[in-house]
């Protein structure tokens, strides 16, 4: 009976890592809580279809939009932890605790990190019309003329908003907010000089920058992007504090195997090694970014603690 119950354990084991080392056995599914197009689209379907390309898996973005990317993210956390349906995650799930009172899934454990894919600065513009052409400009203008200067946002609780409180915050200037409904909106108003200033994703503002429609004064980071080469960054600019972005990266529901984990984090590297990848990346504004499991739950749990010290202190609640 003994040595029945270990060729058991052992039978059992064998099939185990069998099972395993078949992973994936079918297709591999990335959901994203936001709309076909935007940027976390384009960084995810470019790196899926390279791993597609390398592993010979089919790996298919499927859009699961609404409720500020929420519908997307309680679907995938509710999804089953087979290590078949991966979540596109980016900066704006860390703002979510601050700015809901309520999730109606486990933000803290429910999502687990898998691998990050890219990252993108944001940039500072202005309506031209300000003749303004540095950010050291603008923020002497706006301590001499407090709530003279407005600015538009994608709506209230949007990273828009969120990150230009962090600006006024570290440069202790005020400005009028001006929310919309979306960012597409937001730039209208300020091409049509409604409002003077948007920080907005590298690649949503390059375009307008590059034609002289706006002004690009810094972006949101420690380097300036490859993108924008002409724009200097926050720190070169003189507010070294003012780093901010959208990442994006893959996360999993509770309990996915290590196995696919695993699997999933090495073929993004893989992915995001190739020269192609990364020019095309890069030509949207996007970094590739590659980081363990690890590292990338330390960079969620920070970014909580840090957008929620900035969302209380400005007292900002989503719409």
């Amino acid at each position: 009976m003994k040595l029945f119950r270990i060729a058991a354990m052992l039978a059992v084991g064998v099939f185990a890592t069998a099972a395993a080392a078949q992973f994936p056995a079918k297709s591999i599914r990335i959901v994203n809580p936001f709309a076909v197009g935007g940027g976390s689209d384009t960084v995810a379907r470019v790196v899926a279809q390279k791993i597609s390309e390398y592993s010979g898996k089919a790996v298919i973005v499927e859009n699961k939009t609404g409720a500020g990317g929420r519908i997307g993210y309680e679907f995938g956390a509710k999804s089953p932890a087979d290590g078949y349906t991966l979540v596109l995650t980016d900066t704006t799930y860390t703002m979510m605790p601050a700015l809901y009172a309520a999730l109606p899934w486990d933000h803290a454990n429910d999502l687990i990190p898998v691998a990050t894919l890219a990252q993108t600065p944001l940039v500072i513009m202005v309506t031209p019309k300000l003749q303004i052409s540095s950010l050291a400009a603008l923020i002497d203008y706006a301590k001499r003329n407090p709530g003279k200067v407005n600015y538009g946002s994608a709506g209230l609780g949007s990273i828009n908003h969120i990150v230009t409180e962090l600006f006024m915050r570290e440069t202790g200037i005020d400005l009028s907010h001006v929310p919309y409904k979306g960012v597409g909106d937001a730039v209208t108003g300020m091409l049509t000089g409604s409002v003077d200033l948007l920080i907005i994703s590298v690649p949503g503002g390059t375009p307008h920058i590059n034609s002289g429609k706006a002004v690009g004064l810094a972006v949101t980071s420690g380097h300036r992007s490859p993108a924008l080469p002409n724009v200097p960054s926050a720190v070169e600019a003189g507010v070294p504090k003012l780093i901010a972005g959208n990442w994006f990266g893959l996360t999993a529901p509770k309990g996915t195997p290590a196995e696919a984990i695993e699997w999933v984090n090495r073929q993004v590297a893989v992915a995001l090694a190739n020269t192609a990848v990364r020019e095309r990346l890069l030509a949207q504004g996007a970094e590739p970014m590659v980081s363990s499991p690890a590292e990338f739950g330390a960079l969620m749990r920070s970014d909580t603690q840090r957008w929620t010290g900035v969302i209380k202190a400005a007292n900002i609640k989503a719409e």
